[in-house]
């Protein structure tokens, strides 16, 4: 049998060398940030408007946002369980930092509104910078009625394409270009 290995140094010999050094937009549950709606084959899905973007939802609890044909941010909905927002942190924690590394920052927010007790949660992996322009969150929101609790929790995906999308983006897609330097795992 003949060894493929001169074959395959040729093919990555012709490749351009900028498909090596660009890196690829991440994807969360199938869909990946930058294609577009027909792409993401959304048609399919029921949409509606959301100011100037369209949201979508999918299959498995997942929502979509496309802005100028563009998927900007993939949202995937989990349950309500009647656990707190840390008790939800630490049940999934270990797969999320197996996957994207430790996260930036978590945070925890406590708020009262007409005598209603909340909690919100929240991991984020960024920052969002210019040469990587995406940021990944995990939210927990733990409502109190009483002696009874409930959470839900989404873990969002977002990405800056343009600077007219939000003020965020446009501040970090001015910044210069720099490498990023953190354990991040994510491909």
């Amino acid at each position: 049998m003949r060894s493929l290995r001169p074959v395959a140094l040729f093919l990555l010999a012709a490749l351009p060398s900028s498909a090596v050094a660009v890196q690829e937009l991440p994807t969360l549950r199938g869909y990946q940030l930058g294609i577009s709606f027909q792409q993401a084959r959304a048609s399919r899905l029921p949409c509606q408007p959301d100011a100037n973007r369209l949201r979508c939802d999918a299959p498995d609890s997942v929502q979509l946002t496309f802005e100028r044909d563009t998927l900007t941010g993939i949202i995937v909905n989990f349950t309500a369980q009647p656990v707190t927002a840390r008790e939800r942190w630490f049940a999934v924690s270990d797969s999320l930092i197996m996957v994207y590394g430790d996260p930036d920052s978590v945070r925890v927010q406590d708020d009262v509104t007409a005598g209603t007790m909340s909690t919100t949660l929240r991991a984020y992996w960024g920052p969002l910078t210019r040469s990587q322009p995406w940021g990944l969150s995990y939210n927990a929101i733990q409502i109190r009625f009483g002696t009874n609790v409930g959470s839900v929790a989404y873990l969002s995906l977002g990405a800056c394409f343009w600077a007219e999308q939000a003020p965020l983006c446009a501040a970090v897609l001015k910044q210069p270009v720099t490498k990023r330097t953190s354990r991040d795992k994510r491909p």
